[in-house]
């Protein structure tokens, strides 16, 4: 099966972050004093907030700012960023409705669309990649794209990614005109949207060159949505007819998702236990024991898990597991750290607020918020091997693999 990621996640999520904490930093500037002690014009033709202070700040605000008054939408998001701000959780956060609906597409691994991963280039232009056999390719456009106009919206220089996400998803056999700049050319198409799928999940066989005969099965998941524990499952049972005597899980680059996915998965290695404990501040620890269809047997061949610094969340709670339970070894770089919960409440106007709820733990009650998971075998890959069609942590996993049989 062919890896087929979905546009830049880490990219959009370094954006989210960068946005987030901006407006953030808005909010708490709004509540903050003024300098002029001028009374303020009596707030008659403006809704007032269940907020006396922050009536009287924003009275302040219209009667004496020099640019362009916000909207109240973008006031009170501002208002709450900052407010949550208060909590010092870096997790606990207000997701507005655009990025919200690319969030959940996300999750669910299907959405509809026109079929391109997009990035943002050093000079802030909208880079497109066509997937293969996509409405886009198929409509004549080519990798390296820029994305200059979609419909009627002219972007701006430098436009932000999710906005622009959301703008060229919609309705499967909606049609949706795109605007590039190729070369010094500007050309325009016509895309019908399809319904895109995003596999989170590849996976093929590794033939062992050093040790004729022997079979690996390769799994690379990046990430946990509501498809991959039915992609695994088929993964495993398709290596295993290959002839698959050991299973490498890549986890490397792996952000996380959804925890019922990483529950499902970890339960294909483990006989029985937990896979991990939920921990709030006022209740005892939640076990997540493991879970599997009563006619389905444990993978008991050899395994090694790859992991990096990017390493996080749900990915972490199945390295986690693995190397709690002697099950196999985790090899590459120290994971990144994220061992909490959010609860997502979506909010009437379609955005959401995630809020930090509780800490996972591993089976043997290690935290992995702030600490990370450290390898059994500790490789470093070197920045230069991908150019060089290299990868030293993938070869000492399959050196262990090898080891073990």
């Amino acid at each position: 099966m062919n890896k087929n990621r979905v546009f830049g996640i880490a990219v959009a999520a370094l954006l989210w972050s960068a946005f987030l904490f901006g407006a953030g930093w808005m909010g708490r500037s709004l509540l903050a004093g003024g300098e002029s002690p001028r009374r303020p014009p009596a707030p008659t033709s403006y809704p007032a907030t269940t907020n006396p202070l922050l009536d009287e700040v924003w009275g302040h605000v219209r009667e004496s700012f020099v640019g362009a008054i916000p909207s109240d939408t973008v006031r009170n998001y501002g208002v709450i960023r900052g407010a949550l701000s208060s909590l010092n959780d870096r997790w606990t956060i207000l997701v507005e409705p655009q990025p919200r609906a690319v969030e959940k597409d996300h999750m669910r691994g299907q959405f509809g669309g026109i079929g391109v991963d997009i990035r943002v280039d050093d000079f802030g232009h909208i880079v497109m990649t066509p997937h293969k056999d996509s409405p886009a390719q198929k409509a004549g456009i080519l990798p390296g794209d820029i994305l200059i106009g979609i419909d009627d919206l002219d972007l701006p220089d430098k436009p932000d990614l999710n906005e622009v996400a959301a703008h060229v998803r919609g309705n499967p056999g909606t049609a949706v005109h795109i605007r590039v700049l190729r070369a010094d050319q500007r050309m325009e198409f016509v895309v019908n949207r399809a319904n895109i799928d995003v596999p989170s999940t590849d996976w093929h066989i590794i033939t062992d060159t050093i040790k004729p005969g022997f079979f690996i099965g390769y799994i690379g998941i990046h990430q946990f949505t509501e498809r991959t524990g039915a992609e695994v499952k088929q993964a495993l049972s398709e290596l295993k007819q290959a002839g698959s005597q050991a299973y490498l899980i890549d986890l490397r680059d792996n952000g996380g998702g959804l925890l019922n996915a990483a529950v499902d998965v970890t339960s294909r290695f483990l006989n029985d236990g937990v896979v991990l404990y939920e921990r709030k501040h006022d209740q005892a620890d939640v076990a997540f024991p493991v879970t599997r269809d009563s006619a389905a047997g444990a993978y008991r061949e050899p395994i090694v898990v790859l992991i990096n610094g990017n390493t996080a969340s749900a990915s972490e709670i199945v390295a986690g597991a693995i190397q709690d339970t002697g099950r196999g070894k985790l090899i590459g770089e120290k994971s990144f750290g994220k061992g909490s919960v959010q609860s997502i409440y979506d909010l009437s106007d379609g955005s959401s607020v995630h809020i930090t709820s509780a800490k996972w733990l591993t089976p043997n009650k290690r935290t992995i918020d702030g600490v990370g998971l450290t390898p059994d075998i500790v490789v470093v890959r070197a920045a230069n091997e991908a150019n060089d069609g290299k990868d030293s942590q993938l070869d000492r996993a399959m050196a262990a693999l090898r080891e073990q049989k």
